[in-house]
C-alpha cells in the first residue's frame, strides 16, 4: 500500500470513486445531485487541488484526498474498500504536510463527522451549503 500524487489521467477514476462514495454517504441528498456534479468534479475541482491517492494493491486506487492549500476539499474511499483504514492513512499523510487543516462536513453525515472528530478536528462554526441547503460544520485541525 502506498500514497502518491494523483495523475491527471486518473481524474476520471477519482470522480467515479467520489460519485459512488458520495451517493452512499449522503443518503439525505438526492443521488441526481451527485450525478449532475461528476463532470464538474473531474474537470474543475480536481485540477484545482493537490490530489493524493492510496494504492490498495498493485494497480487499484483505494481512495483519494484533495487539498487546496490548508483546506481539505475531499476525502473519499472506494465503496467496498471502506473501513480498511485508508481514510485515516490519507488524512495522516496530509497532516504531515500542514500545520492546520480546515474542512466542511455535512451535519447529517454522522460517520464522517465522527471520523474527523476522532482524528482531532474541532467544530469552528456552523454553516449552510449553498448548493444543497444542508447544514454543515466548519472544522479545523491544528498541529499545536
Amino acid at each position: 500500500m502506498s500514497i502518491r500524487l494523483a495523475k491527471v489521467e486518473e481524474f476520471k477514476e477519482l470522480a467515479a470513486i467520489w460519485l459512488d462514495a458520495s451517493i452512499e454517504a449522503h443518503c439525505f441528498i438526492a443521488p441526481q445531485y451527485w450525478t449532475s456534479q461528476v463532470t464538474e468534479m473531474e474537470n474543475r475541482y480536481l485540477p484545482l487541488a493537490q490530489n493524493y491517492v492510496i494504492i490498495q494493491d498493485v494497480h487499484t486506487i483505494g481512495g483519494f484526498i484533495s487539498m487546496i492549500d490548508g483546506y481539505l476539499a475531499a476525502l473519499f474511499v472506494r465503496v467496498g474498500s471502506q473501513r480498511n483504514g485508508y481514510g485515516k492513512l490519507l488524512l495522516n499523510w496530509v497532516k504531515q504536510q500542514h500545520d492546520e487543516i480546515q474542512l466542511k462536513v455535512y451535519q447529517s453525515n454522522t460517520k464522517a463527522f465522527n471520523f474527523y472528530t476522532k482524528n482531532g478536528f474541532i467544530i469552528q462554526e456552523e454553516a449552510v451549503d449553498s448548493e444543497t441547503g444542508e447544514k454543515e460544520f466548519v472544522m479545523t485541525w491544528s498541529r499545536h
